[in-house]
């Protein structure tokens, strides 16, 4: 009698398992099988880029991460925020830049089939880490500089419908290497080495703060933000 109520069982199980984790299940289908149908394209546009100042938004008290509120830890951000700060007012900008003191130029290479991120310094790898790039938007792939920094951005986008919206304040040490694509530290999840974002190349927040210091352009002593130029340029990033 027994075993002809497993397979009923097993019926009810899928059926309980598919009800508790159905968005989940639909966001891994449709980027399998590219139509997710979210309009969102990186994390922000040009304009909010350039709007932002850079600073931490003391203001901002909750995270929203696929469409649900998350622990949002905003005074372990400020502390780390202010010293980074202090950090940068007490370094001498002339180290950092595009090369190392030997003149060896400094690039990153992203791939997206290892979701990794690595550092270099001419042939010598100096940091790698486990990055999440695009899952509802891909991260675009090419060379390019990054064009501009802020240490704290907010970023919105997803879809309700779909169950991807989100409302992140403060994302810290963002690296704008493609319109608003950029390389920038994620506290919303800790799944890195798998695909998480609209396009951005998310980095465990340590690790973040650490290329952030070591890319161009560099962020003068005080300030928030930085724009590549001539004169202070943009470390290359590969994406591949």
């Amino acid at each position: 009698m027994l075993h002809r109520l497993i397979p009923l069982l097993l019926l009810i199980a899928a059926i309980i398992f598919i009800t508790f984790n159905f968005q989940s299940i639909r966001r891994t289908v449709v980027y399998k099988l590219n139509i997710s149908g979210d309009p969102t394209a990186s994390c922000c546009s040009v304009d909010q880029v350039l709007g932002s100042n850079g600073s931490f938004d003391e203001n901002a008290s909750t995270a929203i991460f696929n469409s649900q509120v998350i622990d949002y830890p905003k005074t372990s951000l400020a502390y780390a925020y202010s010293q980074a700060l202090a950090q940068n007012s007490n370094n001498d900008t002339a180290v950092l830049g595009t090369t190392n003191g030997a003149g060896e130029e400094k690039w990153i290479e992203v791939s997206l089939d290892e979701q990794r991120l690595r550092a270099w310094e001419g042939n010598k790898l100096v940091m790698e880490f486990p990055i999440s790039s695009g899952l509802w938007s891909p991260t675009p792939k090419g060379t390019f500089n990054i064009w501009h920094k802020t240490r704290s951005q907010t970023m919105k986008g997803g879809s309700q419908e779909l169950g991807t919206y989100y409302n992140l304040p403060n994302v810290p040490n963002n690296m704008f290497f493609y319109k608003g694509y950029a390389i920038h530290g994620a506290y919303w999840h800790n799944n890195f080495g798998h695909p998480m974002s609209h396009g951005c190349v998310n980095s465990p927040l340590a690790s973040a703060a650490q290329i952030f210091e070591w890319a161009g352009p560099v962020v003068p002593p005080g300030q928030n933000v930085a724009h590549a130029s001539a004169e202070n340029p943009g470390t290359r990033v590969v994406v591949r």
